[in-house]
C-alpha cells in the first residue's frame, strides 16, 4: 500500500507552516503517511494545524476571530472530500520522520520469494512528488487581503506539477472534449484543485499548481460579474513572483465548486 501508485482521483496536498505540517488527501494516502510517522516514533493526530503566522482578511468584522476558540459549529467540516492530518514538525522534521518510517517499515517490503529482487528503502513516490505549500507570513498579496499566504514549494517533486498529473489546462467556458482531465480511466491526467477552509472560518484558500491558478483566477474574473462576492479574490506569491494560492470569501466555495466540476476539474473540499 504504502508505494503503490494512487489512482488519478487519488492525491495529497503538503501545508509546512513554521512548527506544523498538515496534509489534505485520499483517506488511504494518509493512513498510509500516518503508518509511517508512527513506526518513526511520531503520533500524528487528526485536530487542525494552527496557522497562527497568517494575517487574518482586514476588512470584515470577524477577521480577527481565532479558528478554534472562536468558531461556530459550522468549523466542525460540513462539506469535506479530504481527510486531514496534523503533527507539530516543521518542514524538514517532517521528512525525515517520513524516511525514518519508510526504513522501520522496510521488513513488509521483502520480495516473495524471498531470493527475488530487494531494493533499498525509500518514501513512496506519490508522497515525495505530492504537491506542498509553505505558510509565509510576508507572501506580498494582490487583492483586498492582507499580505501573509500559501507560497508554492518548488521542491515539490522537482517539477512544476508537484504531483502525478500534467499541465493540461481545461478550457474554462463550455464542456471539457472527451479524454480530457477529469476523467478517472486510463492514464488521462486529472487536472486538480483544492478549495480548503485553512486559517479562518469567513475564507478558504484555493491550491494548485501555479499555471493552474491563472486559470483559476480567469474564471473567479468571469464570476464577479453576477456574484460581488469574487472581486475580493486576493492571490499570494512568492519572492519570484509565482503565484502560490489564492483567497476569497467564504461564500464563493459552494459557487466555484460548481463552476470548476462543471468545467471538469478535479475539485478537493475541505470545509
Amino acid at each position: 500500500m504504502l508505494g503503490s501508485h494512487p489512482a488519478p482521483y487519488e492525491r495529497v496536498y503538503v501545508f509546512h507552516g513554521s512548527a506544523c505540517t498538515q496534509l489534505l488527501g485520499a483517506d488511504r494516502l494518509v493512513t498510509a503517511v500516518q503508518k509511517l510517522l508512527a513506526a518513526a516514533g511520531v503520533d500524528p493526530h487528526v485536530s487542525p494545524a494552527v496557522h497562527t503566522d497568517i494575517v487574518p482578511r482586514p476588512y470584515t468584522n470577524e477577521a480577527l476571530q481565532d479558528p478554534l476558540l472562536d468558531a461556530p459549529a459550522g468549523w466542525l467540516r460540513s462539506h469535506t472530500s479530504v481527510m486531514e492530518l496534523s503533527v507539530q514538525l516543521p518542514m524538514q522534521s517532517f521528512w525525515d520522520r517520513i524516511s525514518a518510517g519508510s526504513w522501520a517499515t522496510w521488513s513488509e517490503k521483502w520480495p516473495a520469494p524471498v531470493d527475488g529482487p530487494l531494493f533499498p528503502p525509500s518514501s513512496p513516490d506519490w508522497l515525495t512528488r505530492a504537491p506542498r505549500w509553505e505558510l509565509d507570513p510576508l507572501a506580498p498579496a494582490l487583492g483586498p487581503a492582507a499580505p501573509g499566504g500559501w507560497v508554492w514549494s518548488p521542491r515539490a517533486g522537482g517539477d512544476s506539477e508537484g504531483g502525478f498529473d500534467h499541465p493540461e489546462e481545461l478550457p474554462l467556458r463550455g464542456e471539457p472534449s472527451a479524454g480530457q482531465a477529469g476523467t478517472t480511466g486510463g492514464a488521462q491526467p486529472v487536472s486538480w484543485v483544492g478549495l480548503f477552509q485553512l486559517t479562518d472560518v469567513e475564507s478558504f484558500w484555493v491550491l494548485s499548481t501555479p499555471d493552474r491558478l491563472d486559470h483559476v483566477v480567469e474564471l473567479c474574473e468571469q464570476l464577479s460579474s453576477t456574484h460581488s462576492a469574487f472581486t475580493w479574490l486576493t492571490g499570494y506569491f512568492d519572492t519570484q513572483d509565482v503565484l502560490g494560492s489564492l483567497r476569497l470569501p467564504m461564500e464563493c466555495a459552494p459557487e466555484l465548486e460548481f463552476a470548476l466540476t462543471e468545467r471538469g476539474y478535479a475539485v478537493d473540499v475541505w470545509w
